[in-house]
């Protein structure tokens, strides 16, 4: 009977506390208005979301990886101001899923589909997608490498120009 009333109680409870969960998508960011300012922000999981002070009244909450953690934000006294869980889910507008038998990828559709690497997908897609996705951000970076000395971009040391 016990069992019951703890099943019973769950059932009924559980969507009200996951209704109170802020939802976000992985790889997008979403704005927190504070009522307060921020001194510090904690981050029960940073795999799972990722979260900045923008200014001290805001904050940038990114979704990293599937799954539920928490993000507290303290003022300089150390009173929690702020204190919410986060679920980061996946983002589905857009998305089309092709299933090859086990082999899963995912695709972007807007207008166009093209891969777009997610977690579960088939491992050899996935890593070769990702590998040429931070080579093109890599050489990006090198593009638009700024010497602390100017704000003009890094010339390379005797190459031609």
């Amino acid at each position: 009977m016990r069992n019951a009333l703890t099943a019973l109680a769950c059932l009924l409870f559980a969507p009200a506390l996951a209704a109170a969960d802020q939802m976000l998508e992985v790889e997008h960011a979403d704005v927190v208005r504070l009522q307060a300012s921020a001194s510090t922000v904690i981050i029960g999981n940073p795999a799972i979301a990722d979260a900045v002070i923008h200014d001290r009244r805001t904050l940038i909450v990114t979704g990293r990886l599937f799954g539920r953690t928490n993000i507290i934000a303290l003022d300089r006294q150390g009173r929690v101001i702020f204190s919410e869980d986060f679920v980061v889910g996946p983002s589905t507008s857009g998305q089309l899923v092709l299933q090859r038998g086990t082999a899963r990828t995912t695709m972007t559709c807007t207008p166009n589909c093209a891969a777009s690497p997610t977690v579960g997908d088939d491992t050899e897609a996935f890593d070769t997608l990702t590998g040429q996705q931070s080579a093109r951000i890599g050489l990006a970076g090198e593009a638009t490498a700024i010497t602390e000395d100017s704000q003009s971009p890094r010339r390379l040391e005797g190459g031609n120009e």
